[in-house]
């Protein structure tokens, strides 16, 4: 829902914290869990929490149309395209509601979206989330961390819903 992004923005950044060069992720140097590799144009040394905050919402929430989605559902959506990338996030939630599986968030997704319940709905984003999670083979040196994130973020969907 829209009146959600910034409740939903806080507990992404909760989780992304300051500038992290490691070597074994793949993203490359990171700050507010945005990425060189993802904006390789981008001062990632000098980002701002405020101008993390835009893209968070205009490369993420937006394109996820996560305005139009239930409660507690947008922040595991929009979690999701932060962390796993906006396609999967798209695909997730399709297979969670039963939508037709085109990584297109268009009307029928929003509609299924909403059609189900949002606990089943959220349950189900959690477990495709941490499946796709388990299958990288960066699992065993970042799963750890990713799974405990997961479990906080669905905690929080489930509050906010």
């Amino acid at each position: 829902m829209e009146t959600n992004f910034k409740q939903a923005v806080a507990a992404v950044l909760e989780h992304e914290g300051g500038y992290v060069d490691d070597p074994h992720d793949p993203g490359g140097c990171t700050k507010y869990g945005i990425s060189s590799r993802a904006y390789p144009d981008l001062d990632i040394t000098s980002l701002t929490r405020e101008q993390a905050r835009e893209i968070y919402r205009s490369d993420y929430w937006d394109p996820c149309r996560c305005d139009e989605l239930p409660s507690g559902v947008d922040l595991l959506v929009f979690d999701c395209a932060v962390n796993q990338g906006r396609h999967a996030a798209i695909v997730i939630l399709q297979q969670a509601t039963g939508a037709a599986v085109d990584g297109i968030i268009g009307p029928q997704t929003i509609t299924h979206a909403h059609a189900g319940r949002p606990d089943i709905v959220m349950r189900e984003i959690v477990a495709l989330r941490g499946t796709r999670y388990g299958n990288l083979s960066t699992f065993p040196r970042f799963g750890l961390g990713w799974m405990r994130r997961l479990a906080d973020m669905h905690q929080k969907a489930i509050e906010i819903a």
